[in-house]
């Protein structure tokens, strides 16, 4: 996984991004990346969230990893948190949440392709506070629900423990999914990948986003990690679990433009009281 994903598709996703638009979708994500004077506009069209410098994993150790498609097609990652439900990004699947018919859920399998499960989604459920329109929301986060117990007695498909307390500065935590490993090559990873992840300070994390010229605020909502060995989010990565001594703890939402750990990668906090209340009163967990 070299840079985890949604980052480019994380914090990106900003203006426009009600209309569920393919075409228009990616303008919005290029026109953000071509803030950095470094990126091209085919570079910044190319990306929208990945794995960097991440290693391979076998989905039975991590079965809650799921991949999220739109129209049979891989776009992002997602969680399983219980039989019926799992979580995702916003962003990702805001501009269809009206239209769960188009998304389906796979599972079960190291490969994002085969061996394994597809799931439709039966129901979108958006942060009420998610909001589209700035440049980076912190309230980032989407329940999706799939047939009554759909994942029960699945091969290598299990819900994953959410956090209870928040992690302290320094712990050691990883991040799974199937984001492009290569900056230049926006594919998915053939397999599952994971990357180490230490947790920054949110002052550490804030200093770094503001210093942008269109600057992300972070927010209390948000839990920010350091890439261990130049690993980083990037295309296809956005809605993947960062998880911390077995619990998952944030939704991967934002990275550096290029993946490369310019910036600690940013994910929605599980822990948070309005993104807990809003996963509680959605799936009962």
């Amino acid at each position: 996984m070299k840079q985890v994903i949604c980052l480019v598709f994380l914090g990106i996703f900003w203006s426009n991004a009600v209309v569920a638009n393919e075409n228009q979708r990616a303008s919005v994500e290029a026109a953000v990346l071509v803030k950095d004077k470094n990126v091209t506009k085919a570079e910044a069209a190319a990306q929208s969230g990945r794995i960097i410098n991440g290693f391979s994993v076998e989905i039975a150790k991590y079965p809650f990893a799921l991949s999220l498609r739109r129209d049979g097609k891989f776009d992002c990652g997602a969680t399983v948190i219980s039989l019926s439900h799992a979580l995702t990004a916003a962003a990702s699947i805001y501009p269809y949440r009206n239209s769960p018919q188009r998304m389906t859920l796979y599972g079960g399998s190291t490969s994002p392709t085969s061996g394994g499960v597809s799931f439709s989604v039966i129901r979108i459920a958006v942060h009420p506070n998610y909001n589209p329109i700035v440049r980076v929301s912190d309230f980032n986060i989407a329940v999706l629900t799939v047939p009554t117990n759909a994942f029960r007695a699945k091969r290598n498909i299990a819900p994953i423990p959410l956090a209870s307390s928040v992690v302290e500065t320094g712990t050691k935590c990883s991040v799974f999914g199937w984001g492009s490993t290569n900056y230049y090559i926006p594919a998915p990873a053939t397999t599952l990948r994971a990357a180490d992840m230490v947790i920054s300070s949110e002052a550490t994390c804030a200093r770094a986003w503001l210093q942008l010229p269109s600057p992300v605020v972070i927010t209390s909502n948000m839990v920010c990690a350091k890439g261990d060995r130049g690993a980083d989010l990037c295309i296809g990565d956005c809605g993947n679990a960062l998880v911390c001594r077995g619990k998952f703890t944030g939704i991967a939402f934002l990275s550096s433009l290029r993946c490369d750990t310019s910036r600690d990668s940013g994910y929605i906090k599980i822990t948070a009281p309005s993104v807990r209340n809003f996963i509680r009163s959605q799936s009962g967990v």
